[in-house]
Formats: C-alpha cells, sequence, structure tokens
C-alpha cells in the first residue's frame, strides 16, 4: 500500500485509543480538567458503568464562548505556550487531546459559562463532528455529557468489560482524585445509586475517615518531612492494620496518583520488617517534587514516573519510614471488645446470665476439676535477697522466676455471687519485686512484672500492660548483631571438643560445594569428608551443639531451593543469618532468670527495629489499662 496521509476521522480515532481505553479513562480526563478549573465541587453521574453515559459538573471558572470552541480543536491547551514549558508542567492535563478525542467516540455535549457572564454556551459534537453551537443557561462552571462512548468503533465497544468492572474503574479514579485534593468535595452517582459522597476537609486524614471509615483512620500513623529534593506525607497503616492485597498502597506525586516500582520498593522495604509475610501494609504515599526532578510524561495516561535520581529517593523514603515507624512505636494493641458477651436468658430472673454451649462445656469440664484456693506465705526477706543476687548473674544463667495462677468456677461465680467471702490471697513466692524498672524503648515508668508461661515477659507502664515473646525478642537481637558482624567480616567462630559429623545427600552435598564462602563468613568451619559425610569443626558462639547439624541440614535445603543470581544470592545471605538467629534465639518454654529477661529487653530497645522479628511475627503487643477496664465493666 503506497504512503498516503490519513483522513482526520481516521486520525482522530486512532489519538482518541491513545486517550480513551475506557470509560474511566473519560472520567479521568474530565475530572483532571475540572481541578484544574479551580472547582470547588464536582459531581459525576454514570449509566451502564459510563457505556451509556458520563455526566462530570464542577462549579469551576468555566469558559467563554471562544474558549470553547478552542477546547474541542486538536491540540489547542490553556496549559503550555512553548516546549520548554514541559519541563515545569504544574496542571494535570496539557496535551489538548481529551476533549476532542472523546468527542471522536461518542456524543459529547458542552455546556460551560464563566461567573460574570449571563448566558453560557452549548457544543453538541457527535462523532468528532460539531453539530451545532448555541447560547444556553447554566451555572457557573463547566458541564459535560458523554453519551454512548465507542458508538462508532465496534472492536472498542466489544472489549469493554462488565458494568462492575468499569465501575470499579471509575470509582478508582474518583477516590483518588479525592485523597489527592481533599478540599474539594466530590460525588459519583451510578444508576441514581450514590457510590461517594464526601465534603470538602481541611486534611487528607480527614478525607480518609470519609472514604474509608473510622477505623481505618484511626489506625493510621501520620508521617511528614522536608527533604532537599522532596517533601513526603504519609499515611501508614500501624501495627493492627495491614491487608490481603496491594489496594490499600497508594502513590501520588505532586497529587498525581501514580504508578512508580521505586516508591512501591521503598515501602516494601521499609515495611517488610514490620508486616506479617502474605499481609501488606497499608499506605497513602504523597510527595512533592520540583517537576525538573521527575518525568511524567512516560506513560501517555501520565500514570507512571521516572525520577532523576532513583536511589536517592528509595534510600530516602526507606529511612524516613523506618524512623518514623520507630518513634511511633509500631506495637499491636490487645482489642478484645469482638469477644461474645454472656447471652441473657428472659426466661430466667432479671439480670442472670447463662452460658452458650462452648461456655458450658468449659464450665462442666471446671466443675470436674474444681481448683482450690493454695494459701501462700508472703515473700520474705530471705526470698527477696536472693532475686536480687540472681538479678547480677550474667545473662543466660539461672532459673525462671513464675508467678502462679489461681482460678475460681464460673458456676460459683454465676450461682452464688452474693455467697463469696472475702480471702486473703498471699503474693506467690516466686513474684518479681513491685518497682523492678525495666528499659523499654524510650518509656518512661515501665516494671518488669512475671515471665508467663515461660514464653512471655510481663511488663507495666503507665496506662498499659506489654507482652514481650522472649523467643521473638531473641530472634530479633541476635540477627542485628549477626548482620553487624557479617558486613564488617567479623562474625566469631568457636571450635568443638568434638566434631560433629553430618550425614547429607548428594543435593545437599552439592549445593555445600556451592557455597562454603557462605558457611565460612557465617562463623562454620565445614569440610567434606568424603563420601556423604560432612564434617563440621567450629560454629557460630551462639549456636548450640545440639543444633548444629539440624541447623546445617536447614541452611543446605534453603539454600538449594534459591537461585544463584547476585540478587538471590544477597537474600540467600539474609535469610541464612535469621535462621541461625531463629535457631539459636531463646526458645519459648525456656526458663529465664530476672537479670536475663532486663537484659533480652534492653538489647530489644537498641535494636534498630525492635518491633518484629525478621520473619515480622510481633515482638510486643500491648494492653491498654482502659481496655482492661472495660472488660471488667470499670467504665
Amino acid at each position: 500500500m503506497p504512503i498516503q496521509v490519513l483522513t482526520s476521522d481516521v486520525a482522530n480515532k486512532i489519538a482518541a485509543g491513545e486517550v480513551v481505553e475506557r470509560p474511566a479513562s473519560v472520567v479521568k480526563e474530565i475530572v483532571e480538567n475540572a481541578i484544574d478549573a479551580e472547582s470547588t465541587s464536582i459531581d459525576v453521574d454514570l449509566r451502564a458503568g459510563g457505556k451509556r453515559l458520563i455526566k462530570v459538573s464542577d462549579n469551576g471558572i468555566g469558559m467563554s464562548r471562544e474558549d470553547a470552541l478552542l477546547a474541542i480543536e486538536r491540540h489547542a491547551t490553556s496549559k503550555i505556550d512553548r516546549f520548554e514549558d514541559l519541563e515545569s508542567i504544574q496542571t494535570f492535563g496539557f496535551r489538548g487531546e481529551a476533549l476532542p478525542s472523546i468527542a471522536s467516540v461518542s456524543k459529547l455535549e458542552l455546556l460551560t459559562r464563566t461567573a460574570d457572564q449571563l448566558e453560557g454556551t452549548k457544543v453538541v459534537i457527535e462523532g468528532g463532528h460539531v453539530q451545532f453551537v448555541e447560547e444556553s443557561g447554566c451555572s457557573p462552571g463547566t458541564h459535560l455529557s458523554v453519551e454512548n462512548l465507542f458508538y462508532n468503533v465496534p472492536a472498542r465497544l466489544k472489549f469493554l468489560k462488565t458494568e462492575t468492572t468499569e465501575m470499579n474503574h471509575i470509582n478508582n479514579q474518583i477516590m483518588w482524585a479525592a485523597l489527592a485534593h481533599p478540599s474539594i468535595a466530590f460525588s459519583l452517582r451510578h444508576n441514581d445509586r450514590s457510590l461517594i459522597n464526601v465534603r470538602g476537609c481541611e486534611s487528607v486524614i480527614e478525607r480518609v475517615r470519609l472514604l474509608y471509615g473510622k477505623d481505618l483512620a484511626e489506625s493510621l500513623i501520620e508521617i511528614e518531612s522536608e527533604q532537599s529534593s522532596f517533601k513526603m506525607h504519609a499515611l501508614i497503616g500501624n501495627a493492627d492494620l495491614s491487608k490481603s492485597n496491594r489496594n490499600y498502597q497508594l502513590f501520588f506525586l505532586n497529587r498525581r496518583p501514580i504508578r512508580s516500582k521505586v516508591v512501591s520498593a521503598a515501602l516494601n522495604e521499609a515495611m517488610q520488617s514490620f508486616v506479617t509475610k502474605g499481609r501488606y501494609a497499608v499506605a497513602f504515599l504523597f510527595l512533592t517534587m520540583d517537576m525538573e526532578e521527575v518525568d511524567v510524561n512516560v506513560h501517555p495516561a501520565k500514570i507512571e514516573v521516572r525520577f532523576r535520581d532513583e536511589r536517592s529517593i528509595y534510600s530516602q523514603i526507606v529511612r524516613l519510614l523506618n524512623s518514623s515507624i520507630y518513634r511511633h512505636k509500631y506495637i499491636p494493641t490487645v482489642n478484645t471488645s469482638e469477644q461474645p458477651e454472656p447471652v441473657v436468658d428472659e426466661s430466667h430472673p432479671k439480670n442472670a446470665i447463662t452460658w452458650s454451649s462452648s461456655q458450658k462445656k468449659l464450665r462442666h469440664k471446671v466443675d470436674r476439676d474444681k481448683m482450690k484456693w493454695d494459701d501462700q506465705p508472703s515473700v520474705s526477706k530471705s526470698v527477696l535477697d536472693r532475686t536480687e543476687e540472681q538479678s547480677a548473674k550474667t545473662p543466660m544463667e539461672g532459673k525462671t522466676l513464675s508467678s502462679s495462677v489461681v482460678s475460681v468456677s464460673p458456676q460459683e461465680v454465676v450461682e452464688t455471687p452474693a455467697q463469696f467471702s472475702p480471702v486473703d490471697v498471699q503474693p506467690s513466692r516466686h513474684v518479681i519485686p513491685d518497682g523492678t524498672g525495666l528499659e523499654l524503648l524510650d518509656m518512661d515508668g515501665v516494671e518488669l512484672k512475671t515471665s508467663l508461661f515461660n514464653t512471655y515477659i510481663l511488663a507495666e507502664g503507665q496506662d498499659a500492660v506489654f507482652i514481650i515473646d522472649q523467643h521473638v525478642a531473641s530472634e530479633r537481637v541476635l540477627y542485628e548483631r549477626y548482620v553487624e558482624q557479617f558486613r564488617a567480616e567479623d562474625v566469631p567462630s568457636q571450635g568443638l571438643l568434638l566434631p560433629v559429623t553430618i550425614e547429607a545427600v548428594q543435593e545437599q552435598l552439592t549445593t555445600f560445594d556451592q557455597h562454603m564462602d557462605l558457611f565460612k563468613k557465617i562463623g562454620f568451619d565445614i569440610e567434606n569428608f568424603g563420601g556423604s559425610t560432612i564434617l563440621v569443626r567450629a560454629v557460630p558462639p551462639i549456636l548450640s551443639t545440639r543444633l548444629v547439624s539440624t541447623a546445617v541440614l536447614d541452611l543446605l535445603d534453603q539454600l538449594g531451593e534459591s537461585a544463584s543470581n547476585e540478587i538471590d544470592m544477597l537474600k540467600m545471605q539474609d535469610d541464612a543469618l535469621i535462621m541461625l538467629s531463629c535457631r539459636s534465639a531463646v526458645k519459648a518454654g525456656d526458663k529465664l532468670t530476672m537479670a536475663e529477661m532486663i537484659s533480652l529487653i534492653k538489647e530489644l530497645s537498641q535494636a534498630k527495629h525492635p518491633f518484629n522479628c525478621p520473619h515480622s511475627r510481633p515482638i510486643i503487643i500491648k494492653m491498654s489499662k482502659s481496655e482492661l477496664e472495660s472488660r471488667f465493666h470499670r467504665r
């Protein structure tokens, strides 16, 4: 076929394909124009997922008759005048393609008026051809109606998704615009049903509350920082808030919603130690920077962006999020308010309480195994003296200090409440002395109380109870110590009195030959002894001798599952350190002395990431005094 100039009709439809992908694309372009027009209220009304009708009304500055006619011309814009303006665009649209492209594949009606005009202008275009232009009465602002999208391009119409799917895309566009511009009121209606209706707000957090609800808004940590190259305003979900997908991770640059691998990777890096694997942090990140530092024209719809100095942006976001999370105490809170309450039985006397089937089973079991109160002698001075001597020992020596628990049958509580007589319950001889101070992060007035089940360390703050998992706390401390030694190439190694022999399968032997240097770097002295035997002569000092065989075989299996490129090698090294830290850490059920508990929590408080172990499990959880009072009906 010889080269030829395309007709305007074909050219218009091709241009429309670049701008108008689906109804959500139309909504995005028109809403962004409304925002640029200084609107304080934007209303969107739809039919059939936007396929039949898209109507957008705003109260912005509007257009004169001359401007209205120019707006539907190809390459007409009020946003730029020369090529250099592309480097410093502050508005949302500038291509001059949106309205003519939309009009070429639909029936478009434009109704607009400026505040100083008595009458507005009405322009009707169908399939890219102007049908008529006339004066018309309307309120100040611009009102656009797009009917029968893609009516003249059947191939595009055929590939539109279901009404629900198209509506979800439009809903996202309005949600993003509403988050980026909290001062503007937005409404979205579909088939006469209201989906979004939010007033103008003074802050982003208030807009989040209106869009996502009070509970989510109150679970966000607000972070603000100004760097040399950008400003960041972030709302990050606290330790109690995470999601099963990334739908709640939204990024904005100069109030424009964007996709950015750099920002996404920075968020993932900062949050991976705090969010359980398989879960994702909630994050609303708003970046503001000089337009000369970013290219927004990588994607036709300006969704993807490219930063001039991506490495710097990445590292600064990671550092800011990490430091802010530490300051805000990323500690999960125990909330038992949703537990089932006792059932009130109307057939019983007033205020009588009956038990659910599961509670009845528990009640009957307690009846069978009824426990008696134990009279406990008071703590003598000699016991306190011995406790103080234990606290002076080197960490990891001595026995656990535990407290006994007394129980009472539910039947006694429910059926004979008036028959109780005062009981003088003496403290256990193993409780920790009152006033045992604790260095927990930077909080004041925290006291160590006891150990629960030889697994959880209980501490009391001024208005809350803190429960620390001794295993994951120890794992975090050991991991960070290991990482520092590994980076300094100074991991200590301790020779074994008797070498440990390990029988391995061929696949494990092959993996060992590939990663001998890594084992040496992390403190092992291992050699292939011939056949299927591996001989271990030295290990990291923190690894117990009885765990050597298991740790080495687990490491070999884990390394064998990984690829060998550079990126995976870094991950393999980190995974190896995590595994060794986990194997070497204090276990659930290990008895710790008071001195060991104090020492462990002190080291934890000095860690860079004291809230989660390397596997992202929480180390500390908190239960507020008000929550306890609520559960005991004191408030």
